[in-house]
């Protein structure tokens, strides 16, 4: 009886420490359990950390430390991801191109600051549809011939009306494992586009200049050759036509050159202070017979307190002597021309006043264009070459200055040439004058001492 009792008393304790034991198992099991998936979670939300000592104790110990370094490695591959990443957005934010991402759905993935500037967008486009940003045909169909083809598409899109710009478009399409899309590049070439206008601009007017007096010397040498030379008359007159647009020629290809050479700056200034009254003398001067041959009364003002102004004497006198030859041409008789120089500040200004015919003031902004002339016809007839106001804007601007013109048709124009002074020179300091020199006093004669012996 007391062993059955003993067997059952035995039973019981071993099925109850069962019990405890398995129970403190199944609490340590769902505490490491919990731990883990907090240390997870943790992981999920970019916590990378690691285990604190006792987190992961006994047979966990291995599980905490292969955590400990999984993290670490995936908090430094992030890491240097994330600076890869603000790398290329810091580059592609800074580029003076253009650049945008757009969807399959054709929605801005990405948009620097330029391609918004572009497209004339004041807002953020991330996000939006592309066609809400842009209304342009020929970039919409870039892009969806991209998408389409797989294939990059290029043209050429203008934005703007008051003042246009030229875009070079390149649409690249670009797919991944997760999604396809299509980068859009936009590089400003208006500057390019209208150097190019104006070559060929150059090229024509250069052309039709040229063709004028070409035609006209080969018109008359044939008919000289044909029989004219025998007559003495028509010879002459033939021969002097030639000699006069010989002449022509060669001033046209004289102030090409003279504007190739201020264009790249090739020519050279010889800087030094000049008295504007001694410039003006000088002009007035080296036109005033032209002016009296035409019957117009012609004179200068300029006083002699005037600052001096800083400039090549050569150059400031053919531009004041282009202004006033134009002055003269366009001027009927009886008329007057007016040459002043005036002080306004920190510049001088010289102004060339006519009772001319006047200029358009549609054809006031243009006057300055290379080969542009107001009255074609009276302009050649005058042997001008439609450069002599184009050089004079050059050499101003290369003086620091500014050149331009005020005028109403049938009252005259007054062209205004501004200068800058030179600066004035540091005062030197007065130098000491020598001291005068003292008159000698004469001293009394003194009475030698005796010593005391």
């Amino acid at each position: 009886m007391a062993n059955n009792l003993l067997l059952i008393l035995g039973a019981f304790l071993l099925l109850a420490a069962a019990a405890v034991v398995w129970r403190l198992a199944g609490w340590n099991a769902r505490t490491r359990t919990e731990t883990l998936r907090r240390f997870l979670d943790g992981l999920g939300r970019g916590e990378f950390r690691a285990a604190r000592p006792g987190e992961f104790a006994g047979a966990w110990e291995t599980v905490g430390s292969a955590l400990t370094d999984a993290s670490t490695k995936l908090a430094a591959r992030i890491e240097h991801l994330a600076d890869e990443r603000d790398f290329s957005a810091a580059v592609l934010t800074s580029m003076s191109e253009g650049v945008a991402v757009v969807d399959n759905r054709e929605r801005i993935l990405f948009a620097n600051a330029a391609f918004t500037d572009a497209v004339g967008s004041a807002d953020d486009c991330r996000g939006r549809p592309l066609l809400d940003v842009v209304r342009h045909t020929s970039l919409i169909e870039a892009v969806e011939g991209a998408l389409r083809t797989a294939e990059t598409v290029r043209g050429e899109v203008e934005f703007g009306t008051v003042r246009p710009r030229t875009f070079a478009l390149t649409a690249a399409p670009v797919a991944s494992t997760a999604a396809r899309g299509v980068v859009l590049v936009l590089h400003d070439v208006t500057e390019i586009r209208r150097l190019e206008r104006v070559r060929r601009d150059f090229v024509a007017n250069v052309s039709h200049e040229l063709r004028t007096p070409l035609t006209t010397i080969q018109g008359f040498a044939e008919t000289l050759l044909a029989g004219a030379l025998d007559d003495p008359a028509a010879r002459r007159k033939f021969l002097e036509i030639i000699r006069d647009h010989a002449a022509r020629l060669g001033r046209i290809t004289d102030d090409l050159l003279k504007l190739s050479a201020i264009e790249g700056g090739s020519m050279t200034f010889r800087m030094e202070p000049v008295r504007l009254p001694q410039l003006v003398e000088h002009c007035i001067e080296a036109v005033s017979l032209k002016a009296k041959a035409r019957g117009l009364e012609i004179e200068g003002h300029a006083p002699e307190s005037l600052p001096l102004v800083l400039g090549d004497p050569l150059r400031l006198e053919e531009v004041l002597k282009n202004l006033l030859e134009n002055a003269i041409q366009y001027t009927p008789a009886p008329g007057s021309i007016r040459l002043t120089a005036t002080a306004e500040g920190e510049n001088a200004v010289l102004c060339v006043a006519d009772t001319g015919i006047g200029i358009p003031s549609t054809d006031q902004q243009r006057i300055f264009e290379r080969f542009y002339r107001v009255d074609v016809a009276r302009s050649r007839e005058a042997g001008g070459t439609g450069l002599g106001l184009a050089i004079a804007k050059h050499i101003v601007d290369a003086h620091q200055g500014r050149l331009r013109v005020e005028s109403e048709l049938g009252k005259g124009s007054r062209f205004f040439v501004s200068l800058p002074v030179c600066p004035p020179e540091p005062a030197a300091a007065p130098e000491e004058l020598p001291a005068a020199p003292q008159e000698a006093v004469p001293q009394q004669p003194t009475e030698p001492t005796e010593k005391p012996a």
